[in-house]
C-alpha cells in the first residue's frame, strides 16, 4: 500500500465552482494520475485535497457583475483554504485569473496560475502561434496576451462574429448542453484560422471547452487548460517541482 505522507509532500486546495464541472475535471485529473503513475487504488493511496466550491457572483459569464463583491468573495475563499492548512491553491477557471494578483496578495501561500502554466506548456511544445477559445471577459481583459507574448508565442483570436459563436457555445456547455453542431462550428473556426493565420495549436482558454471538444476532433494540438493545471498541481503535490520564482510567487 502507498504511504500517503511519503508519496505526497504538499496538500492542494482547489478554489472551484467556476464552473462546477471544470472543478470536478481538475480533481479527477489529479486522481487518475495517482492511479496511473502510482497504482493508487485504496482510499489511503490518494493525496489530501480540499475543495472549496465557491459560487462567485459573476453575473452572466462575467458580464454585469459587481467587481467589489467578486473581489470580496475571492479574498474570503482563498483565505478559507489557507486557514484549512493547504500548501498551495489551484483555480480551474481562466476568467477568474484576472483577479489573480488580488488573490495572491490576500494569502501567504502560493496560488498556481492556469494561464502561466499553459504558456509554459505551449513553449515546451515549441509552438509559436496558437488560437484562443475563451469567454468574452478573458478576451477583453487580455489575460493570456502578456504571458504568451513573454514566451514568444503569437496569440490569434476569433473575429467578432466567431467570438459571439464561441461565447454562446460556452454558455450551452456550462448549462449541460452538448451539441454536435456546436462542436462542428468550433472546428470550422479552427480550420479557417489555420488557413488565414497558420496557427499551430488551440488553447481551450475556458475550462468548459474541453467538455465538448477533444484532441481527436481537431487538426492541431489542443491545450486543455484543466489538463495542464492538473499536470502541474500533481507535480507540486508529489514534490517533483518546487515553488520557484519563474513558476509562481508569494506576495
Amino acid at each position: 500500500m502507498i504511504q500517503t505522507l511519503k508519496k505526497y509532500v504538499r496538500k492542494l486546495g482547489i478554489l472551484g465552482g467556476m464552473g462546477p464541472e471544470a472543478t470536478a475535471s481538475l480533481y479527477l485529473g489529479i486522481i487518475t494520475r495517482c492511479q496511473h503513475e502510482l497504482n493508487a487504488k485504496y482510499n489511503s493511496d490518494f493525496p489530501p485535497i480540499i475543495i472549496d466550491s465557491c459560487p462567485v457572483p459573476d453575473g452572466q459569464m462575467w458580464k454585469d457583475f459587481d467587481k467589489t463583491e467578486v473581489e470580496r468573495v475571492l479574498r474570503a475563499n482563498v483565505r478559507i483554504l489557507e486557514k484549512a492548512g493547504v500548501d498551495f491553491i489551484a483555480i480551474p477557471c481562466n476568467s477568474v485569473h484576472y483577479f489573480l494578483p488580488l488573490m495572491r496578495k490576500s494569502v501567504h501561500i502560493p496560488i498556481l496560475s492556469i494561464v502561466e502554466e499553459t504558456a509554459r506548456a505551449i513553449k515546451k511544445r515549441g509552438l509559436t502561434s496558437v488560437l484562443l477559445f475563451a469567454t468574452e471577459f478573458t478576451m477583453t481583459t487580455q489575460i493570456f496576451d502578456q504571458h504568451l507574448d513573454e514566451q514568444g508565442i503569437q496569440l490569434v483570436k476569433p473575429s467578432t462574429s466567431e467570438q459571439r459563436q464561441v461565447q454562446n457555445i460556452i454558455i450551452r456547455i456550462e448549462s449541460g448542453r452538448r451539441y454536435k453542431s456546436d462542436r462542428e462550428a468550433l472546428v470550422r473556426i479552427i480550420r479557417a484560422k489555420m488557413k488565414r493565420n497558420s496557427i499551430q495549436g488551440l488553447v481551450a482558454g475556458c475550462t468548459e471547452i474541453p467538455l465538448l471538444l477533444h484532441q481527436g476532433e481537431i487538426p492541431v494540438p489542443l491545450f486543455d487548460t484543466i489538463d495542464v493545471l492538473a499536470t502541474s498541481a500533481y507535480a507540486l503535490i508529489r514534490g517533483k517541482i518546487n515553488f520557484d520564482k519563474g513558476r509562481m510567487h508569494q506576495p
